[in-house]
């Protein structure tokens, strides 16, 4: 990624408007006298040591190739998440630390009533730019080894969990949150088994979909976003289940050892699951007996 440096402040002088608290989208970077800076020149990049550009050269799975690009994030007050990021203690996960040089701030993103610069904006540019640095979906080491073994074939957006979703899905879902609309429920989200494990229906399970907890109060837009949208949404199941069946393939192609772990702790699970369900619907057979007989006895 080439980045213009025109476009970014230097936090030595960067300015501080402590009454601007529009959210906007932050991406912080890391130049120092070793990074390889370059100028354009009818259209072609040159180097230059006093250049206004500079290149991200991407996931590196090495790391060899160190990164400019340190972190996107987003925030409704990006002043005060800026100063948490640098001033954060050391191994904390509430910021990146003193690891940046320069700062931009993007506000012109459109932004609904809602939060849409957290649920889509940066989650497009954290998955394209930064997958590995994704909450979630952070890279584990079975995905590297993955990226490893591939020898170049894979890169990590095949190994992200999809995001399938345009915004106006997303302003569409914050729509039907705010009436509760039912008939949102029924024709965008995919409805879930509510079974137990003896494929009975149990009265107390509580639909994943809808927008009120088991204590009757309405779960916030952006929980319900996660947990609803995001795994049930229509869009979303396809691509997920495409994304699931990919992942299996890359796992017996280029790491066969996990694989065989794979289908051997499924092969012992299904048998515990078996003989658990075995047990409860044999259980449950002859609790429902027993209450038919009680009744046939009492009429």
């Amino acid at each position: 990624m080439i980045i213009n440096l025109d476009k970014f402040v230097s936090i030595k002088n960067f300015k501080v408007d402590f009454t601007d608290i529009i959210p906007g989208i932050y991406f912080l970077l890391w130049i120092d006298e070793n990074t390889q800076r370059w100028k354009r020149v009818n259209n072609q990049y040159v180097p230059n040591k006093n250049g206004n550009y500079v290149i991200d050269h991407g996931f590196d799975l090495k790391n060899t190739i160190p990164r400019v690009l340190k972190y996107i994030g987003e925030s409704t007050r990006p002043i005060k998440r800026l100063v948490d990021h640098y001033y954060t203690p050391k191994g904390s996960t509430a910021g990146i630390g003193p690891n940046f040089t320069h700062i931009r701030i993007i506000r012109g993103l459109k932004r609904l009533s809602y939060d849409t610069i957290r649920l889509h904006h940066e989650t497009l540019l954290v998955r394209k730019y930064l997958p590995d640095l994704n909450q979630a979906s952070t890279f584990s080491d079975n995905y590297r080894t993955l990226l490893k073994n591939s020898n170049g074939l894979l890169t990590p957006q095949d190994l992200i969990k999809p995001y399938a979703l345009h915004e106006r899905e997303v302003f569409k879902a914050y729509k039907a949150w705010e009436v509760e609309d039912q008939n949102y429920l029924e024709t965008e989200l995919m409805r879930t088994e509510i079974k137990n494990r003896g494929g009975l229906s149990h009265p107390n399970k509580r639909d994943t979909r809808q927008y009120r907890n088991k204590k009757g109060e309405k779960i916030r837009f952006s929980r319900w976003f996660y947990d609803a949208v995001l795994s049930l949404h229509k869009k979303q199941k396809e691509a997920v289940t495409d994304w699931r069946v990919r992942i299996r393939k890359y796992i017996k192609l280029f790491n066969p050892d996990r694989y065989q772990f794979i289908l051997d702790r499924d092969k012992v699970s299904s048998k515990k699951t078996y003989r658990r369900n075995e047990v409860f619907i044999r259980k449950t057979k002859t609790i429902a007996y027993r209450l038919n007989k009680k009744q046939q006895e009492l009429l």
